[in-house]
């Protein structure tokens, strides 16, 4: 399934980017505005600095995960009745998964972190031609649906929603969904309800960007990648951070590598991978005992491939908490 290279649309998506992020931070502004007090002023934080939390914070409460959003996609794929600009927008978003149905390769991983949509806006500021990317075919499909229902907006919000990418925080995987979408729902119905998760979907887009800003610590990126497995589409989730560790009173720049998935037999199971220099070692944490065994069971070979150090582990990795207030915790 081919898809539509980004360059004749791409003046009008980074109008429509920007639009949405000056629409999405005066909405903001408003709801969190507080009437003036007598009392001394607090210091205020840099102007780029508040413009950014007030962005976290719009996306934060409307973010929703995707495995609903790729298993209702599938299913309204086969739907008839759907406008032609959904229908296309949808078969857009849906090759964009990655498959689990052989071997990965590195070209297979790279392709998968460069259409992540994580770097769109990036790619459109300096006016190279992104690849094909997931943020982008979100917004197509977004304003394809908006368009069929004649403008219409207003989502509400989600009910259960995975916790929001946070640098440092705990990682979640999200294991492949069923499709909530009724069998005899029509192309309005469908359509309504895909806006909504669309919308949602955008925002937690735009908060792994936002968790993938500079904070003086160092470098970050944090991102999902859309998997396809027998069950359906899970989605994985990545944190890559440059490191240096001292050897030998030197600094020897390495890397830090973070993921979580939740698939069937296996169930959740998290890696953290650390290179620097020529070492390198391996992490891995099975919270189902049989998954574990099985992770026992092919560890002499990770290891000679790397090669690195394994070690595995029952549960979960604890990470340090992330900064107190930046978010409401809506998912229990």
């Amino acid at each position: 399934m081919s898809v539509p290279p980004i360059s004749p649309v791409a003046a009008a998506l980074r109008a429509e980017i920007l639009a949405a992020a000056e629409a999405e931070l005066a909405r903001s502004a408003g709801a969190l505005a507080e009437p003036a007090s007598d009392a001394a002023t607090p210091q205020q934080p840099p102007p780029a600095m508040a413009t950014l939390d007030l962005a976290r914070a719009a996306a934060a409460v409307r973010q929703g995960g995707l495995a609903p959003l790729f298993a209702d996609l599938a299913k309204a794929a086969a739907q008839p009745g759907l406008p032609a600009p959904v229908r296309a927008g949808i078969a857009q978003v849906l090759a964009l998964r990655t498959p689990l149905a052989g071997p990965l390769t590195a070209e297979d991983v790279k392709r998968a972190v460069a259409q992540s949509g994580l770097f769109l806006e990036a790619g459109l500021a300096r006016g190279a031609e992104p690849p094909p990317d997931l943020k982008a075919a979100l917004l197509r499909l977004g304003a394809a649906l908006t368009a069929a229902r004649g403008g219409e907006t207003g989502a509400e919000p989600p009910a259960k929603v995975p916790p929001p990418p946070v640098r440092g925080a705990a990682l979640s995987a999200q294991p492949a969904a069923s499709s909530t979408l009724p069998a005899d729902a029509e192309a309005p119905a469908i359509v309504q309800h895909l806006q909504a998760q669309v919308e949602q979907a955008v925002a937690r887009q735009t908060l792994h960007q936002l968790a993938s800003l500079p904070d003086g610590q160092g470098a970050a990126w944090m991102f999902e990648l859309p998997l396809v497995t027998p069950q359906g589409t899970a989605l994985a989730q990545f944190e890559v951070q440059r490191d240096g560790h001292a050897a030998g009173g030197e600094l020897v720049p390495g890397w830090r590598l973070r993921f979580c998935v939740d698939i069937e037999p296996l169930g959740p199971v998290q890696v953290h991978l650390g290179l620097a220099g020529d070492r390198a070692a391996v992490t891995l944490w099975a919270e189902r005992p049989q998954a574990l065994e099985a992770l026992r069971r092919e560890a002499p070979a990770l290891a000679r491939a790397l090669p690195a150090e394994v070690m595995l582990h029952a549960g979960a990795p604890h990470p340090a908490a992330p900064p107190p207030g930046r978010f409401l915790d809506r998912t229990s």
